[in-house]
């Protein structure tokens, strides 16, 4: 088997790996495509550590070519490969792929029932890839109780944000974004978000004003190339509001709770959403998530250590990652 092997930061390389053997509750699945996410980014320039050596690559797609009945799927399907499993020996429970487990930057992988999720025809493989981002915007509508015509408040525009938006209105909620990304809320915009607002000081009279003199009923910060004060949004609810905090596995994010405490606002923290996923798969299938704003590019696997070279660069110099790299895909 072939994989994309990490000896060291910024030293990714093509290895030989033995072949995997399927146990007789798993499918064994060819890797068809990987995203190239932020958290691959980070573990191949160090800022996440990992053991070496490791295979990176969070997210997948692929095909099944061996299966057993107790898994429930065929030979053929293709399938969303999760990226977050449980693991009762690790320290926080969970196996992260490409950090705590071997990620999916290779030809083949091993999945049992719950590790991997078909999917219909009518959800593409583009479209596939939005999962994670349609899962957590279910676990947060979930989480803070979310109900017809509540207005809640958005911390980050990028593919995140842009996804829970969309998915608050499925729910007909009523979003209200914020960022001091021009060319995030113009596409916010176009993906049918009505009230996008700077994340400045003239955001609390935005919301005055379109709340009709309130406060937000409830508000979300995504920890997702978002550079703003975290503790800001509790300012910007009204007592007894719900406060969701969303960042990736691993993600430290630290948040003053005192005006949460004085106004006896409930605070709660995501940061996966794995039984949200067939939910996510479903509402994909039903066209519920407009993404023809974002680009999608595809490459060949040849130009990873390239491409992570290039985009670890640009973290570094930059904080956050350009908005393409949100959905950048590789092809295998």
């Amino acid at each position: 088997m072939k994989i994309w092997q990490l000896n060291s930061p910024h030293h990714l390389q093509r290895a030989e790996a033995p072949d995997l053997v399927r146990g007789k509750d798993q499918v064994k699945i060819k890797v068809t495509k990987a995203l190239l996410s932020e958290a691959d980014v980070s573990v191949f320039s160090g800022a996440t550590r990992v053991k070496y050596p490791a295979v990176p690559g969070r997210f997948a797609i692929g095909q099944v070519t061996e299966a057993s009945p107790e898994t429930f799927m065929q030979k053929g399907d293709r399938v969303f490969l999760a990226d977050v499993t449980e693991d009762e020996s690790a320290p926080d429970g969970l196996r992260i792929a490409g950090e705590s487990a071997p990620g999916f930057y290779r030809d083949f992988a091993l999945a049992g029932p719950d590790e991997a999720y078909v999917l219909p025809a009518s959800v593409s493989d583009e479209a596939a890839f939005l999962i994670d981002a349609v899962a957590m915007a279910e676990h947060v509508a979930d989480e803070l109780h979310i109900s017809v015509g509540q207005h809640v408040l958005v911390f980050g525009g990028g593919l995140y944000g842009n996804v829970l938006c969309q998915i608050l209105i499925y729910h007909r909620a009523v979003p209200i974004l914020a960022d001091n990304n021009a060319e995030r809320l113009a596409r916010a915009k176009k993906s049918g978000i009505y009230y996008t607002f700077p994340n400045d000081e003239t955001l609390r009279s935005h919301i005055l004003e379109v709340t009709g003199g309130k406060l937000a009923d409830a508000a979300v910060y995504l920890a997702f190339s978002n550079k703003s004060d975290p503790s800001a949004l509790f300012s910007l609810v009204a007592r007894n509001a719900y406060v969701a905090f969303c960042a990736p596995v691993g993600k430290s994010l630290s948040v003053n709770l005192g005006y949460a405490l004085k106004n006896n606002v409930t605070v709660k923290g995501i940061t996966e959403s794995r039984e949200f996923v067939s939910t996510a798969i479903n509402i994909l299938a039903n066209k519920a998530v407009n993404f023809s704003e974002f680009p999608y590019r595809s490459f060949p696997e040849e130009s990873l250590p390239e491409m992570l070279e290039k985009y670890a660069s640009v973290f570094e110099e930059n904080g956050s990652l350009p908005e393409e790299m949100d959905i950048f895909k590789f092809i295998f």
